[in-house]
């Protein structure tokens, strides 16, 4: 007999999660196309399918994505906002993309909310990938390396506090708490760059004063109403290599909703650098020491 694979869509962006992603799927007997965005720098094996994607005629993508009788489509990857040359739109995209246009100088929130609008309208059903690959987000628990007391679990409970006020403001992802400040955001630029700016302060500071200053944690999680569907938060083992040279203590994420690339890896850094890595409800908090 038989088996016939089931069939995805792979909407890809740029970064390790996109090519995680596509190789398990693939493993996992999945029958894929990727559709590769105009941003996307990932590189796709010869022997799969693929349509490289451009926004200005994207009637055309899911024409093509229908003609191959694909109903789920899942988002993976980092995804820059869309640079559209109006000029060059066809007049089946400027029907799909009139809801778009009118809010690209918007909240992430806003301008995602509307593609899922687009694919929902073109019945295609949208697909979280940490359900297809559960192994990519945390249960609640305690994963880190160093013990967390309750000095450090109230620390964390005053810092998902605060979190949870910026998270309301859609400009990011991301903060580094400590004693109760908050020392940096993430906005646009990424979490990444966030902590950067903290070693970089840090070693100002180190020069100037000849004191060593470390401590703080990273908190990441989501925002009210984010779309988890297309925008889901991630770290990989470089936000890890980042936070030990911030001179961090440790990470703190929301359960279930922030993906984890090379998970495997991660646990590893963890280990070498003695952090502690926290995972917990954000609103309903269940952090235990």
């Amino acid at each position: 007999m038989v088996i016939k694979k089931k069939k995805i869509g792979l909407i890809v962006g740029s970064g390790e999660l996109a090519t995680y992603c596509m190789e398990h799927l693939v493993l996992l007997g999945y029958e894929t196309t990727i559709v590769r965005l105009p941003c996307s720098k990932v590189k796709i094996k010869k022997n799969l399918d693929r349509i490289d994607l451009k926004y200005e005629e994207i009637n055309e993508t899911f024409s093509l994505l229908k003609q191959r009788q694909i109903n789920d489509i899942a988002l993976i990857g980092y995804m820059e906002r869309p640079e559209i040359d109006f000029s060059k739109v066809n007049y089946g995209s400027q029907i799909l993309l009139s809801n778009v246009f009118s809010i690209l100088n918007k909240g992430d929130g806003e301008i995602f909310s509307a593609v899922k609008q687009i694919f929902v309208d073109q019945e295609f059903t949208l697909v979280k990938v940490q359900d297809l690959l559960p192994q990519l987000t945390l249960d609640s628990g305690i994963y880190g390396f160093t013990p967390i007391g309750e000095k450090v679990l109230k620390e964390i409970e005053e810092g998902v506090k605060i979190f949870l006020k910026y998270a309301k403001l859609d400009i990011g992802q991301s903060l580094i708490f400590q004693h109760g400040h908050c020392l940096g955001l993430e906005t646009i630029t990424g979490t990444d760059e966030m902590i950067r700016a903290i070693i970089n302060f840090r070693k100002r500071n180190n020069k100037r004063s000849k004191k060593i200053i470390s401590g703080g944690i990273l908190i990441k999680g989501s925002k009210p109403e984010q779309v988890l569907d297309i925008d889901t938060p991630v770290i990989g083992p470089r936000t890890i290599k980042l936070a030990k040279n911030a001179k961090l203590n440790g990470l703190v994420i929301e359960s279930n909703k922030v993906i984890l690339v090379n998970r495997d890896l991660i646990m590893d850094t963890l280990q070498e650098y003695n952090m502690f890595l926290a995972s917990g409800k954000f609103v309903d908090k269940d952090f235990k020491c």
